[in-house]
């Protein structure tokens, strides 16, 4: 008579949860579940199969989990109930509450998905704040607060000074830089 069991490692990051459900697949003959990210950066990754094979596989796993980082928690649960293991049937690891994606390719062959230019020109109403940083925004856009701040104060024409160099936002620096570099030119 074959004995189920389930087995769970819990990690500090996604490489050693790769690292414990790669080491124990290799290790055992059990079925890697999947995992499941958690918050604070646990991840859990959970192994069934027999209780034997699922001891061997989350020590193996737990191993080599703690080589490359932190292994927080293992568990193994022997015969565990039917109900119980509904709860880890299909986890992928992705968060729950993503939106669902709605590219062309998603929707079924034959229906036409025409509402969707419809929204568009009623969302054209809005004025939109963002604009795509070109040529050198994207430059200064990519550089850190730190950073800006010492552009500014060596470009002429910037008209913030000191304390204010010091208190401006990322969005206020690149404004600014802009403005001192537009005037120069």
């Amino acid at each position: 008579m074959k004995q189920e069991a389930l087995g769970m490692i819990e990690t500090r990051g996604l490489v050693p949860a790769i690292e414990a459900g790669d080491a124990g697949v290799k290790a055992a003959n059990v079925k890697l579940l999947g995992y499941e990210l958690v918050k604070g950066g646990l991840v859990m990754v959970a192994f069934t199969g027999e209780v034997a094979a699922v001891k061997a596989s989350v020590e193996a796993g737990s191993a080599a989990a703690a080589r490359v980082g932190q292994v927080i928690s293992e568990h193994v649960i022997p015969r565990p109930e039917a109900d119980l293991r509904m709860v880890f049937k299909g986890t992928t690891g992705k968060p729950e509450n993503d939106p669902p994606s709605n590219s062309p390719d998603d929707n079924p062959p034959g229906v036409d998905d025409s509402s969707s230019d419809a929204d568009k020109n009623v969302k054209s109403d809005e004025p939109s704040e963002y604009k795509e940083p070109v040529g050198e925004e994207m430059d200064l856009t990519s550089m850190t607060v730190g950073d800006l701040r010492k552009l500014a104060r060596k470009t002429p024409g910037v008209t913030i000074h000191g304390r204010e160099i010091s208190r401006a936002n990322k969005e206020k620096l690149i404004k600014e830089i802009l403005r001192a570099r537009g005037r120069k030119d």
